[in-house]
C-alpha cells in the first residue's frame, strides 16, 4: 500500500510487521503469515451518529476499512525480527531459561533458509537485511554452542555474565558499534 501523496510505503509498516510477528512468537513459537496480519487490519466505521434523534440507531451501513501490508514489508518486518529474537534469546539466558536460545536458534535457522530462496531475486532492502539477519544468527548459534559445550562448566548464575560481555566484544570483532 502507497501513501496517497507520494511513492512510499507509509512508515512504520515494518515495524508493525516486527512487532507482530515478536508478538505471535512469544505466544505460539511460530511465525505469523501475511495473511494473519492483513486479517487483523479489518475494521468496521459505523455510519456517525451526529443527525439521529436521541435513542434511535443511526442511519446508514457500516464502512468496511482495510489495510493490506505488502509481501516486501512483511518480508522486511520479518527481518527486522530477527535482531530482536537475538536479545530475546540473550536475556533468556541472564533469566535462567536454557531452551528459548535452542527455540530461536532453530527458528532463526528456518526465517534464513527462506531468505536464502530469495536471494537476490527478491527486493533490494531484502538483500541488505540478509546480513543483519545472519549476524543474529550467528550471535544466537553461539550462545547454544557455549551453552551446549560450556554450560556445565559455569555455574548458572554466572552464564547471564559471559552472555552480556559477550555481544559487545563480538560487535567489535565485527566492526559494528
Amino acid at each position: 500500500m502507497l501513501c496517497s501523496h507520494c511513492s512510499l510505503p507509509p512508515p512504520g509498516i515494518q515495524e508493525y510487521v516486527e512487532a507482530v510477528s515478536f508478538h505471535h512468537f512469544i505466544r505460539h513459537r511460530t511465525l505469523i503469515s501475511l495473511e494473519e496480519i492483513n486479517t487483523k487490519l479489518v475494521f468496521i466505521k459505523e455510519p456517525e451518529a451526529k443527525d439521529t434523534p436521541e435513542g434511535q440507531q443511526p442511519m446508514g451501513t457500516p464502512q468496511v476499512l482495510t489495510f493490506q501490508v505488502t509481501p516486501t514489508d512483511y518480508l522486511l518486518g520479518v527481518a527486522d525480527l530477527t535482531g530482536e529474537l537475538m536479545r530475546m534469546c540473550i536475556s533468556s539466558v541472564g533469566n535462567g531459561d536454557m531452551d528459548t536460545p535452542f527455540q530461536v536458534s532453530m527458528f532463526l535457522r528456518q526465517i534464513h533458509d527462506g531468505f536464502s530462496y530469495i536471494g537476490n531475486t527478491g527486493p533490494y532492502e531484502v538483500s541488505k537485511k540478509l546480513h543483519t539477519l545472519r549476524q543474529s544468527l550467528s550471535k544466537v548459534e553461539d550462545a547454544c554452542y557455549t551453552l551446549k559445550v560450556r554450560g556445565s562448566e559455569i555455574p548458572k548464575h554466572m552464564l547471564a555474565d559471559v552472555f552480556s560481555s559477550r555481544p559487545a566484544m563480538m560487535d567489535q570483532d565485527e566492526g559494528v558499534a
